[in-house]
């Protein structure tokens, strides 16, 4: 009698029935991924599942019979019986016990193994069913998970640690400020030859007291930046200034610093003035700091060039020198607190090294990028971008005399601007006309001006609006917090529903409140847009020329070198494409790229761009490998390139 028919007659079961149970048994045993296996009293296989006998390289029944002692390893086998013992002896499972084992493809790996006790009908033990799970990913995310505890516990200590250390450099440099002061001015007094005559040598001694306490001083101010920096209590006070303006306030002196190593300085600078927003102390001490390092590492006789240059959505000034130029080991550590690359003799000592990382965090803190190109014996490229924005540089001369009467008062003034972007293209879309649409957006503000209920800022409001560029300004005088909050909220909400409704896409708008600075202007200064400083300001959205797609796909880059790259977009628009690579390319350089767009793989794409802009990216933990995030512009994209992409953008929108 078979083993189904005794279970047929001792439970009364129908043969159909157990012919199906004993299929969701096969079935159990056949599909599951965990080894499953019975053995008897002697540790002989009675039945394996697929699984455990695919591990082994066999099939199910050629494993009946066999013990642990035919497939494996003595000291394991061993191991394996001592434990099918212990369960066997004392009726106790063993539950989920982990161990490391080696497969017999040689990879080591982690498992569970659950054995327990197998009883016939009398309550006699015969053997054991053992179950075995691999959880190697299992035991690898649990070492992740305390290694990464593990690494945050030493971050945490390391950034309690680092805070200490900005607070003890705080406390000690605001203490040396007073005494350094006090000293350099009593040497003055003494160098100013106020307490009595000097001769001479004794001047000789004291100015260079005086040029050490000033060097003394600047390293004090640079520690005290740092722990600024890195308490994140630096804070930065905005200002609208033309960037030109900005650059050439220091140009007299550096020229004349240069003069004296026979170094050539020149000065780039845009036709038309370039309002940005920025603190103006801070990036006047990033210019100074790039500015002062080409002169100290340009030889006598050399060329240093000052840039500034308006890219699509940024401004960048560059400093490019033909000095010593940087190794490329040492280009990696250029940016570090107290580091110095300098190899020439007597320069290395001269400060401690924290020009350059300060001036990296002012530009991180202005949401810019800065990055170097450098070869040793050749010389240098420093560049730093800012954001551009736009507001006052639409301000004709009748609302500037305007404007600086009611300062003069000491009106506060406030402005709101919108500014519609790539507008030649705008206005060619546009199915209102351009005139209308600014008819209309007067409209709303006069309807805007009334639910503020204020006769006096109707009067007052002045409005300037620029159909040929896309821009229209308000500048409202007078106007309270609480007033200018209430008009900018019904502003956005009513321009909003007015784009909606005309299915207007693609406007940046700019709500500010701006106030003039506490100086009063003489009758003989004039409006300048430079004195303003912001006091609060709401971006609607990253100002951008054209709209910006994320795109994934496949690039290759033609390097000079006749080498060719094979990376990957992050973006794309109709003015270029931004990508990653491995190797730093140099600004303004001439590549050409070829790619396709994942719907279309047979239609390439093939133009030639222009590095505008460079960002390192920061590694991911664990890895040292440098990539570089870039961004290039179209100088040479055929027709049929064109309009295929812009069909392409316009479907992803």
């Amino acid at each position: 009698m078979n083993k189904i028919t005794r279970l047929k007659h001792s439970k009364n079961m129908s043969f159909k029935e157990l012919k199906d149970n004993y299929q969701l048994l096969r079935d159990l045993m056949d599909f599951i991924p965990d080894v499953i296996y019975f053995k008897d009293r002697k540790g002989r296989f009675i039945m394996v599942n697929q699984a455990h006998a695919k591990g082994l390289g066999v099939k199910p029944e050629a494993l009946v019979g066999k013990t642990d002692f035919d497939l494996f390893q003595k000291h394991r086998a061993r191991k394996m019986v001592q434990d099918d013992a212990q369960v066997m002896k004392t009726g106790k499972p063993m539950i989920d016990r982990v161990e490391r084992a080696t497969r017999p493809d040689g990879v080591d790996n982690y498992v569970s193994t659950t054995k327990i006790p197998r009883y016939d009908n009398k309550g006699k033990v015969i053997g054991l069913i053992g179950i075995t799970r691999d959880i190697t990913r299992r035991m690898q995310f649990e070492r992740l998970r305390k290694d990464k505890l593990s690494i945050e516990r030493k971050l945490e200590a390391l950034e309690e640690l680092s805070a200490m250390k900005s607070e003890f450099i705080s406390t000690v440099s605001h203490e040396l400020r007073t005494p350094l002061a006090v000293i350099k001015q009593l040497v003055t007094i003494v160098f100013n030859e106020v307490v009595g005559q000097i001769n001479h040598k004794q001047k000789e001694v004291l100015q260079k007291t005086l040029d050490n306490t000033e060097r003394l001083r600047k390293i004090i101010d640079d520690l005290l930046d740092v722990s600024r920096i890195e308490r994140n209590t630096l804070k930065l006070h905005y200002s609208l200034v033309d960037i030109a303006d900005l650059v050439k306030d220091s140009a007299s002196f550096f020229t004349e610093l240069a003069a004296e190593k026979s170094i050539s300085l020149e000065y780039s600078y845009p036709k038309k003035p370039v309002n940005i927003f920025i603190d103006v102390d801070r990036i006047r001490q990033v210019i100074y700091n790039l500015i002062s390092n080409a002169i100290k590492f340009t030889m006598d006789g050399g060329k240093i060039k000052v840039e500034v240059r308006v890219l699509e959505s940024k401004v960048r000034i560059g400093v490019i020198d033909n000095g010593i130029g940087i190794s490329k080991s040492d280009l990696l550590l250029v940016f570090n607190k107290f580091t110095q690359v300098s190899k020439i003799e007597g320069v290395e000592n001269k400060g401690v090294g924290l020009g350059l990382s300060i001036s990296k965090k002012l530009v991180e803190r202005h949401k810019g990028d800065i990055w170097v190109e450098s070869k040793l014996g050749v010389g240098s490229k420093f560049y730093f971008t800012l954001l551009r924005f736009y507001t006052l540089d639409m301000l004709d001369k009748t609302i500037r005399d305007k404007v600086s009467s009611l300062i003069k008062k000491g009106v506060s003034i406030y402005f709101v601007s919108l500014l519609i972007l790539n507008f030649n293209e705008f206005k060619r879309r546009l199915k209102i006309g351009a005139k209308i649409l600014f008819k209309d957006l007067h409209a709303i503000l006069d309807l805007s001006l009334k639910e503020v209920q204020s006769n006096n800022l109707n009067k007052q409001t002045m409005a300037v609006i620029n159909p040929k560029v896309g821009k229209f300004s308000i500048v409202l005088p007078g106007a309270t917090d609480r007033q200018v909050v209430k008009i900018s909220n019904l502003l956005k909400l009513k321009i909003k529903e007015y784009f909606i409704s005309n299915k207007i896409e693609d406007v940046f708008i700019t709500i500010g409140t701006l106030s003039y600075s506490q100086k009063i202007l003489s009758h003989d200064e004039k409006f300048s847009a430079s004195r303003f400083s912001i006091k609060e300001i709401y971006i609607g959205s990253e100002m951008r020329r054209f709209k910006r797609v994320s795109l994934k796909t496949s690039i290759k880059l033609y390097l000079p070198d006749k080498k060719v790259e094979l990376t990957e977009s992050i973006d794309l628009s109709i003015g270029g494409i931004c990508l990653t690579i491995r190797d730093l390319l140099k600004t303004d350089s001439q590549l050409r790229v070829s790619f396709f767009l994942p719907e279309n793989k047979k239609f390439i794409i093939s133009a030639r761009v222009r590095v505008a802009w460079i960002r390192k990216i920061r590694p991911f933990f664990g890895k040292d490998v440098d990539k570089y995030k870039v961004g290039l512009e179209f100088i040479s994209l055929e027709d049929k390139y064109r309009k295929f992409i812009a069909s392409k953008l316009s479907s992803m929108l």
